[in-house]
């Protein structure tokens, strides 16, 4: 996996044990939040719970529930600015399964890369959908986070991410990350 194993192996078991159940639905799903950006920045940051992004119908999400609760999770809908499952497990970290509800996050879930954690095939978001997906959210640990990923890859597709980021009128959160990925860097 790499980047100090994006988390801890509980997380990884939580990570495997949604997305084989994700897999057996037929649920179009990839990694997205902080154990995404661990694998794409130099430095991993703890992280708490998994992401998904996944694209779901109302009758599959019902179907998604079922599921979870037969494998011993405990799902929970929950509706704010976006839709997401929330699934709780005894013995594993909680996951959080955003329901794509915009052509961008349906799109970034087409494009996702594929990476392989302890012999299990992953969709993950690329870093360019991860870097829209944060700076929308744009939280300071989500600008943190962008900065990091931008100085450990550095080619990055930035017409990519400011075609996105005009869409949704938050066009000058590119350049506040790019600054405060100039601002760490030279710290360092």
């Amino acid at each position: 996996m790499s980047r100090a194993e994006a988390g801890s192996s509980r997380l990884v078991d939580a990570l495997k044990s949604a997305s084989k159940v994700l897999d057996a639905q037929g649920v179009a799903h990839a990694l997205l939040g902080g154990m995404a950006a661990n694998l794409y920045r130099e430095e991993a940051r703890a992280t708490q719970d998994v992401d998904f992004g996944i694209k779901a119908s109302p009758a599959e999400t019902v179907a998604l529930v079922e599921a979870f609760e037969k494998a011993g999770w405990r799902p929970q809908l929950r509706a704010g600015k976006a839709e997401a499952l929330r699934i709780a497990h005894d013995d594993l970290p909680r996951i959080d399964l955003l329901i794509a509800g915009t052509p961008f996050e349906e799109n970034a879930i087409d494009r996702a890369a594929t990476l392989t954690i302890e012999e299990h095939e992953l969709a993950i978001v690329t870093p360019e959908d991860l870097i829209v997906y944060k700076l929308i959210a744009g939280r300071a640990r989500d600008y943190e986070a962008v900065a990091a990923i931008v100085n450990t890859l550095q080619e990055l597709d930035s017409t990519y991410v400011t075609g996105w980021l005009e869409q949704f009128g938050l066009s000058d959160r590119w350049g506040l990350a790019l600054e405060e990925a100039r601002r760490l860097a030279e710290e360092e």
